[in-house]
């Protein structure tokens, strides 16, 4: 589904999260806001521009949570929105649980997503 950060900017997320407050960015033909969370897996083709560009933009936008999945090296970088963009929180391996920021209460036994 599009989310349309700006007039200028419309994005694909992998996977997003959109709290009950914010529901009102939800409309049928797109999401028209930040996302609470946004997780974007990454490939050899994409990897480059979902740690650069597409980084700006949802930190610019307001995301407050951004994860980037790396599946080759199966870690999930953490990161939050901070005056100066976004933040490393966590870079969590396959051995760990990753917690979220924005998702109180989840925790992911990352050994679980990447022996898939």
């Amino acid at each position: 589904m599009d989310v349309v950060l700006d007039d200028e900017n419309v994005v694909q997320p992998d996977i997003i999260f959109i709290s009950q407050t914010r529901s009102h960015i939800i409309h049928k033909e797109a999401i028209k806001g930040a996302p609470d969370l946004v997780i974007e897996i990454l490939s050899p083709s994409t990897g480059e521009r979902e740690r650069t560009v597409k980084k700006k933009l949802y930190a610019r936008a307001g995301v407050t949570e951004y994860w980037l999945v790396d599946p080759e090296s199966k870690t999930i970088e953490v990161l939050k929105l901070g005056e100066a963009g976004f933040e490393r929180v966590a870079l969590h391996k396959e051995d760990e649980i990753l917690t979220s920021l924005v998702l109180s209460g989840l925790h992911i036994p990352l050994s679980e997503i990447f022996s898939r």
